[in-house]
């Protein structure tokens, strides 16, 4: 078993390449995981969860409404109860949308936590039943910051589940095939413009407000992509930038993030141009960007 020992000072960008948006690593805590056997546990975990929500995509659904007017279904709690249970067997807390939150000076106090989104998309979810899917995210801390290492993104609509870590690679294959060998995902295609940028469906930014600074505008190309898939899409080398002009909670990119991170990249302020940093004290991130395109040099 591959046990994750590899410090942020050996894991230059696996391609050589000075990106936009500068990799950042989470150094370890002192006891460290074997991540891949982490990831073994977590995928099990999800796919039960992804089947759970796409079953539940042909029933008639609970629908309420939280304080800010967001939808929240019995499929929101049933994913949400299956990946908590799941996840509780390896003695790391639970951060989930639709969990308690425990206070900032607590969290602040552990050296790692999951970070959960069970179901990504409840309104898309709702509406179409489709456009949906599950964030899971493991962070660390190094003392300071905090850091994706660890990310799985599932799009049961699509039969597809991506996932990646720090030393472990990068992975797309099907939810309902576990014996079916993934297939190794790569950002380092060739890049060439028009460039491909994804937003979100209700993204109010312009063109100049969302790559500024980074690229010419006239060399991009926007297009809407549902949830935490527009990640995974740069990650793919399928798209090569997401951006977002609007802040969210941070289990809404922290696996995307770390699936980037797994490959050199990362998620950045769209503001500072610095890589996110998570387990804030509402755990709330700003707008962001993510890049495959080099910087110029």
């Amino acid at each position: 078993m591959f046990t994750q020992t590899l410090r942020p000072s050996e894991m230059p960008p696996p391609d050589g390449r000075n990106y936009l948006c500068p990799m950042a690593i989470a150094p370890l805590p002192e006891t460290p995981l074997d991540l891949q056997e982490v990831m073994d546990h977590a995928l099990a975990v999800v796919r039960t969860a992804a089947a759970e929500l796409a079953r539940l995509a042909h029933t008639e659904l609970q629908v309420e409404y939280k304080g800010d007017g967001s939808p929240v279904t019995n499929a929101d709690h049933a994913s949400h109860d299956i990946i908590a249970a799941g996840l509780s067997g390896l003695g790391i807390p639970v951060v989930s949308e639709e969990g308690g939150r425990r206070p900032h000076a607590e969290r602040q106090q552990w050296s790692r936590m999951w970070l959960v989104d069970p179901l990504d998309g409840t309104s898309s979810f709702v509406r179409m039943r489709s456009g949906y899917g599950i964030n899971v995210a493991l962070i660390e801390s190094d003392g300071h910051d905090w850091h994706p290492v660890l990310g799985i993104v599932a799009l049961p609509d699509l039969d597809r589940i991506y996932y990646g870590g720090i030393g472990i690679g990068t992975w797309k294959t099907r939810i309902d095939d576990s014996a079916r060998p993934p297939r190794t995902i790569s950002s380092d295609e060739d890049i060439a413009p028009p460039y491909n940028l994804l937003i979100s469906w209700n993204e109010g930014g312009t063109l100049n407000d969302l790559v500024a600074g980074t690229v010419d505008p006239t060399q991009v190309r926007m297009r809407p992509e549902s949830g935490a898939a527009k990640f995974c899409l740069v990650a793919e080398g399928k798209a090569d930038i997401h951006a977002r002009s609007t802040g969210y909670y941070e289990w809404d990119c922290a696996a995307g993030d770390a699936i980037l991170r797994a490959q050199g990249l990362a998620v950045c302020d769209i503001v500072t141009g610095r890589p996110l940093t998570y387990n804030g004290p509402n755990l709330r991130v700003g707008g962001l960007i993510a890049s495959r395109i080099p910087a110029a040099d």
